[in-house]
């Protein structure tokens, strides 16, 4: 073997491992922020839909938090004005659904659940803003192509599944 041999071998070993395998379906991310401070890491996701109403926030909360948050610790509804109602206990006294608590059953500025992720390992704090395109995400994971699938099986509700923490394909390139 000679020398340009084993830089043949060591180059090739280097080269970034065949792209994952990615669903046929779009992206429902348009664009994903990361920012950290302490330890905690903050993801804002802008969704490349139109949005959501409160119509689906306590639906889509009771998901999660079926789905993949063990010891659900901090439910909260907030007005658009920020003034936060922390809601835990009512939420555990009606059976642990967002649905079935009274204080989230009515419309608000948006709610957030906290618990811990069982995908990730972590703990997660999620947050929904009614009627906008954003939502957020505050974990220990610092891993922002882990985090884009998080928040893809998030999205499409494929937590337990084959797809779960697989990524769709890009967005096609907005022209201006």
């Amino acid at each position: 073997m000679g020398l340009f041999d084993a830089f043949k071998k060591k180059k090739k070993e280097q080269e970034p491992a065949e792209e994952e395998e990615r669903l046929d379906d779009l992206t429902y991310i348009a664009e994903m922020k990361h920012f950290s401070k302490d330890g905690w890491h903050q993801y804002d996701v802008l969704l490349a839909s139109r949005g959501y109403g409160w119509e689906m926030i306590p639906d889509w909360a009771d998901y999660i938090a079926e789905a993949d948050l063990d010891d659900v610790s901090e439910v909260t509804v907030f007005s658009a004005g920020n003034d936060t109602q922390y809601v835990t206990e009512s939420y555990h006294a009606n059976g642990g659904k967002c649905a079935q608590t009274p204080e989230a059953q009515r419309e608000n500025g948006g709610l957030s659940i906290a618990g811990i992720s069982k995908t990730l390992h972590s703990p997660m704090k999620i947050i929904w803003y009614n009627q906008t395109r954003v939502l957020r995400f505050y974990t220990f994971t610092d891993d922002d192509l882990l985090m884009k699938k998080y928040v893809e099986t998030f999205i499409r509700r494929t937590f337990g599944t084959g797809d779960a923490m697989k990524l769709a394909k890009d967005l096609p390139e907005q022209k201006q």
